[in-house]
């Protein structure tokens, strides 16, 4: 009995490290971004927003003007970057707006672009993930993740594969004038609240089958090419397809 207690306490000294090791600090993978290290993470919790708009590298884009235009500024994340089975404790920010607005328009908004390739499975997103007007360069992985707020992905450009397979979507899931200039698949998604994909152009086939839509789905004005697949898909709210075509043809779940 002595030796077992002797070897269970050996144990715990011998993974006290790891365990301490299991939470960082979001300001730990800016600091390697900002030296163009590549980031890999796995079973971590990141503690405190991952402002990805803020790099060392960010540019004004554009300038403000009396109109009311937002001054843009715009981060690049040049390395890769993995994240499997982590969870993001605060939100994941490829882009902000502040919250100074005269006549209701943002004074500046803030974006990040993707240079390498992006890779997130199996992670959860305790609260938002913003990835509007964001450019990913190479292939995006976002499989089997748990969003749960906001994931914003409205006018990102995927100009390589991208894939959201199994991932669920507690929040508003905001897919509107996306881009997809490859294959994407959303198989086996699901979407607890409003799927809005309105607008989205899909160069390539889409994978929608066996995803569930439990509120409101909207696909108005979506063009999807010849070989999208909506096969299995369940539509338990409502949905809006007008205008919607699946390979020049005008298109409606059960057609």
């Amino acid at each position: 009995m002595k030796a077992l207690l002797t070897s269970f306490l050996l144990a715990v000294v011998a993974l006290s490290p790891a365990l301490a090791q299991q939470t960082i600090n979001a300001k730990e993978i800016i600091a390697k971004l900002n030296r163009k290290e590549a980031v890999s993470y796995q079973n971590v919790i990141i503690n405190g927003d991952l402002d990805l708009t803020s790099l060392d590298n960010r540019k004004l884009e554009r300038e403000g003007s009396w109109r009311g235009e937002a001054e843009n500024y715009r981060s690049t994340v040049e390395v890769p970057i993995s994240f499997r089975n982590c969870t993001f404790k605060g939100k994941f920010l490829a882009y902000y707006a502040d919250e100074g607005r005269i006549m209701n328009i943002n004074n500046k908004v803030f974006n990040a672009d993707f240079r390498e390739s992006v890779t997130i499975e199996n992670c959860t997103f305790e609260d938002d993930a913003t990835f509007k007007y964001s450019d990913f360069r190479q292939r995006a992985i976002f499989t089997g993740n748990m969003f749960r707020n906001l994931a914003l992905f409205k006018y990102a450009h995927f100009n390589d594969a991208a894939d959201f397979s199994g991932s669920k979507f507690r929040g508003y899931a905001d897919f509107k004038y996306t881009r997809f200039n490859e294959t994407s698949a959303f198989q086996q998604a699901t979407f607890g609240r409003y799927a809005d994909f309105k607008y989205t152009k899909f160069d390539e086939p889409a994978d929608f089958r066996d995803a569930r839509f439990s509120d409101m789905a909207s696909f108005k004005y979506t063009h999807m090419p010849r070989g999208t697949s909506f096969d299995n898909a369940a539509f338990e709210g409502a949905t809006d397809f007008k205008y919607a075509t699946l390979g020049g043809r005008k298109f409606s779940p059960g057609r």
